[in-house]
């Protein structure tokens, strides 16, 4: 039968239907806008400062900060390019920039502009950006005061690093990473124009022998840390070197006078590093090796031998050349001769000088000889065999410097992206615990909703913590920002450490990410930013004391939700060819203002955010639903998720409205269905869906389990 109620609810469903078909019709047409402008924002170079020029930019305010009392400037001149500067009528330091140099991107990708200036010793003068694009301090001023600030501060830091007391990066409140990079990029800058003039050393790349580190150390410490290694000969290890050589009836030109008898103890080591010369040599250091600037470019590499026993190793043999001793090394041997012995005074009482020979030979000039190599000293006993023939026993004393008296390079400075998450590791661990627990909430969603009231006691506690420490202490939240960089990445060369330097910030994309594809926008948007949480902990707060709550109809409804779409893509259009109207753009979102900022900001922002809050006391989530452009990139990619968690009845929609009318944000249509793209995960609907007081369905199952 056809009465006047089924008409009316078949016109209301006709409206909704040719609605809907308007409103797709609509919708594809923004989203084909939508995809056309993200493929111009990647394929769009944004424009930047000019490099070059650098006597242009020096304005005298600028000069004013980066070298206060320079007195005279030279040309823009050398690799990298720097202007020398002049005080007192001498070079005191340089000016450059860093654009010119190290052309190092800021957060935004967008490479920035530093000025500053270094003196000879390595300490910075000053420093001054004058461009930069890096978002949350474009155009804000306070922050910006706070990077010149922080930027001046660095005067009288050596560029070398490691200077305790200076400002840490943070100080720029909400743009850590870029006062980062900015810091990083004057120090090496710096180091690359005193380097290139002369005034600082090149860094250290390999391990280099110690010439001048000394410590104080006995002649047995010596020999216990391998300093100086040494090797006892007897009688009878001579003996069995002539039987080896097939000699044994050969004549030696010093025999041994005993199988057990010492024939020589030999020392040997290497005694150019002055922590080795000067504790053999004592107060007579310098008369062998000379004052520190000759040994400087030293290259002729010293040796000690000494012994004890009667096999004396000093023997000239002629050609000015001793033949009982020479050092091999691979498979070059070196001979010592005469102008290159020094012999030491022996017939002490303690350490060299208590043997019976000691001496210092020099290897030849030109040698292939490396001292971080092992190497052996041979000691060549002369003779001749049974037969009469000319022959020569060696016995080797393997050495191998120690580490202690070798230098090794610098680490290498951590990439940028792993200090800043060094830097972070506490806040890294509560943002993992926070992602676990909400995995473990999503994970068992269907026994938490079942609890009812403490459900919503550990959603409200979840989006409370959220907000006040991932938005207002740790500063997480994602942003449209961040959505335009990460699209960026693949077609700069900046690599991915840029993008890698806020860890909480990548943390939250990678998880967004998978719990899009999985799940859909909701996961983000419902749990995870600290926006959307302040906006619901106010609507319930709203709620509570009574304010009145309003929700447009189906219809209108679908037309606000391109609203999010719409800002996305005005947004995206603008960063492809104006960073400066993107930056202005991106202030449709309120999140700078009221988490990363505070409300500290200028009054028309924080007019606007509290605008926001206000309509959402009245409309859930308003600005979520109708105007988020994070939420129309979330809410398009949201489309591909897998999985739909959330449990439906035949009965939801027809005849059951429960769940439509509970849903605080309208995700819910009148047929039952659930629209995943518009809906936050909140789980209000699976609540209901198990409340048996609720429920139509279940309640009707209970009461007539109680009838029977």
């Amino acid at each position: 039968m056809f009465n006047i109620a089924s008409s009316n609810r078949l016109e209301h469903t006709e409206a909704i239907v040719g609605g809907a078909h308007f409103g797709m019709h609509v919708s594809k047409a923004v989203l084909r806008l939508f995809t056309f402008l993200l493929f111009s924002l990647l394929g769009v170079a944004q424009a930047g400062a000019e490099a070059g020029h650098l006597q242009d930019r020096l304005t005298p305010q600028v000069m004013a900060a980066v070298w206060p009392g320079a007195e005279r400037l030279g040309p823009e001149e050398g690799a990298p390019p720097a202007i020398a500067v002049y005080r007192g009528g001498k070079l005191a330091g340089y000016v450059f920039s860093t654009l010119d140099i190290v052309h190092a991107p800021g957060f935004s990708g967008i490479p920035f502009d530093v000025i500053a200036g270094v003196d000879l010793t390595g300490k910075i003068s000053g420093a001054k950006v004058i461009f930069h694009r890096e978002p949350h301090v474009f155009e804000e001023p306070s922050r910006q005061v706070q990077l010149h600030t922080y930027l001046a501060r660095m005067s009288g830091l050596a560029a070398e690093g490691k200077n305790p007391g200076a400002l840490h990066p943070d100080y720029v409140d909400g743009a850590t990473v870029s006062a980062l990079y900015m810091r990083d990029a004057i120090f090496d800058s710096a180091q690359r124009v005193l380097i290139s003039r002369g005034w600082m050393a090149e860094k250290q790349t390999a391990p280099i022998v110690d010439m001048d580190g000394f410590k104080q150390m006995s002649w047995d410490e010596l020999l216990s840390k391998g300093s100086i290694t040494h090797k006892v000969i007897t009688g009878k290890d001579v003996t069995a070197a002539l039987a080896k050589a097939n000699a044994a009836g050969g004549k030696l030109d010093v025999p041994p006078s005993g199988p057990n008898d010492t024939y020589v103890d030999i020392y040997t080591g290497l005694a150019t590093p002055a922590g080795i010369a000067k504790n053999v040599l004592g107060r007579d250091y310098t008369a062998y090796f000379g004052p520190r600037a000759r040994r400087g470019a030293f290259t002729n590499w010293k040796i000690f031998v000494a012994s004890k026993g009667p096999y004396d190793f000093v023997d000239e043999t002629g050609a000015n050349r001793f033949g009982r001793l020479r050092v091999v090394q691979g498979n070059a041997a070196y001979q010592f001769t005469v102008n290159r012995y020094q012999g030491i005074a022996t017939n002490g009482r303690e350490g060299i000088r208590a043997l019976d020979h000691a001496a210092i030979f020099a290897l030849p000039p030109g040698n292939k000889f490396d001292p971080l190599k092992p190497w052996r000293l041979e000691l060549l006993v002369s003779g001749r065999t049974a037969a009469g023939a000319p022959m020569s026993l060696a016995f080797p004393v393997d050495y191998q410097l120690p580490g202690a008296h070798i230098l090794q390079p610098p680490p290498p400075r951590a990439p940028l992206w792993i200090q800043a998450w060094s830097d972070s590791r506490v806040n890294v661990a509560i943002m993992a615990a926070l992602l676990t627990l909400l995995t473990l909430i999503l994970a068992f969603q269907t026994r938490l909703v079942q609890l009812g009231r403490p459900y919503r006691i550990i959603r409200n506690a979840f989006l409370l913590f959220v907000l006040i420490w991932g938005g207002w202490i740790a500063g997480a939240q994602l942003s449209i920002l961040n959505v335009v960089n990460y699209m960026e990445a693949p077609f700069h060369h900046y690599g991915w450490g840029s993008y890698l330097a806020e860890p909480l910030m990548v943390m939250i994309v990678i998880y967004t990410v998978f719990s899009l594809l999985i799940l859909g926008r909701g996961v983000f948007c419902g749990w995870l930013c600290p926006f959307g949480a302040l906006q619901e902990l106010l609507a319930q707060f709203a709620r509570a004391i009574g304010l009145p709550q309003w929700n447009p109809p189906e219809r209108v409804q679908k037309y606000l939700w391109l609203g999010k779409y719409v800002s996305a893509a005005l947004i995206l259009g603008l960063a492809a060819f104006s960073i400066d109207a993107w930056s202005r753009a991106a202030e449709i979102e309120p999140f700078n203002t009221a988490i990363t900022s505070h409300f500290t900001r200028a009054w028309p922002y924080v007019i606007y955010a509290c605008a926001l809050l206000m309509i959402g006391l009245f409309t859930e989530r308003a600005y979520c639903r109708f105007l988020c452009p994070l939420g129309g990139v979330l809410a398009l990619a949201g489309r591909l998720h897998l999985v739909d968690l959330l449990k439906r009845r035949p009965q939801c929609g027809s005849p059951c409205h429960l769940c439509e009318n509970s849903c605080p944000v309208k995700a819910i249509s009148v047929t039952g269905k659930i629209n995943m793209t518009e809906c936050f995960q909140c789980l209000d609907c699976q609540v209901e869906y198990y409340d048996d007081q609720r429920c139509p369905p279940l309640a009707a199952i209970r009461k007539r389990a109680v009838v029977t």
